[in-house]
């Protein structure tokens, strides 16, 4: 059964229509990354997905379950979401940032969901740390160990490694490319179009709420689609650890 399905969405904010009857469904098991410039409605897809906002019309199912008819618990026991700039601002342990997570179980752990979570995220050993006392890479683990916890198979990730440098960027997108091995479903926005191709498996590209281009990434990117919604010159280098060629910008 696929895991998401999106039928014929329309709606957006009050005074701003982002979708009319997007139709798409996305597989279980793929990393899939979200893509498109600024104002494309990647992030407002997700507020859809996780019922942040409500469509006008049309639906989203979740394992053939339409989502509105789930209460706001349930659903939360099939998705988990980490938010762009997530923050915790407050001097809770690791451990207790982690445990909220499992707030659609009354808090109560199923014997171990906490602990793998932490262990999954390599964050077990900083357990017992205020997560004021942690660097951005870890905060987002954090974050990321929070929505595991809530033992859903499905992760929506906004921007997820966004003010990261490039070895917590590459320690968070190879953790999610872990997690996908393990069954997990990661729908991901990205604007890097690097971190797109190196990483997803399949690239939904989205420009002002409408699909351009959804399939297998490698096939996704091309001249043409760069130049239609990004407005820019690019071309391939060969990339030997990855065996492939990569589309780059051409500065």
């Amino acid at each position: 059964m696929d895991s998401l399905k999106i039928h014929l969405l329309t709606g957006g904010y009050e005074k701003h229509q982002i979708f009319h009857e997007l139709d798409l469904t996305l597989p279980k098991g793929k990393f899939i990354a979200l893509t498109g410039p600024n104002g494309s409605g990647k992030s407002t897809l997700l507020k859809f997905l996780y019922k942040q906002l409500k469509p006008e019309s049309g639906a989203v199912y979740i394992d053939g379950q339409d989502i509105q008819h789930l209460k706001q618990k349930e659903l939360a026991t099939k998705l988990g979401f980490v938010a762009q700039n997530g923050k915790l601002d407050y001097a809770f342990t690791v451990h207790e940032a982690v445990s909220m997570g499992r707030y659609a179980y009354d808090g109560e752990d199923n014997g171990h969901a906490i602990e793998a979570a932490m262990e999954s995220c390599d964050i077990l050993h900083l357990q017992h740390k205020t997560v004021t006392e942690l660097s951005g890479g870890e905060v987002q683990r954090v974050l990321l160990a929070r929505a595991l916890s809530q033992d859903g198979r499905l992760l929506l990730l906004d921007e997820p490694v966004n003010h990261l440098d490039v070895r917590h960027q590459r320690a968070m997108m190879g953790l999610l490319t872990e997690l996908v091995k393990k069954g997990y479903t990661v729908i991901c926005v990205l604007h890097d179009m690097l971190l797109v191709q190196v990483y997803s498996q399949l690239a939904l590209v989205l420009k002002e709420g409408k699909i351009v281009s959804y399939g297998p990434t490698e096939e996704v990117f091309t001249d043409d689609l760069l130049n239609e919604v990004y407005h820019i010159k690019a071309h391939q280098v060969y990339d030997g650890e990855l065996d492939r060629k990569i589309w780059l910008p051409t500065w």
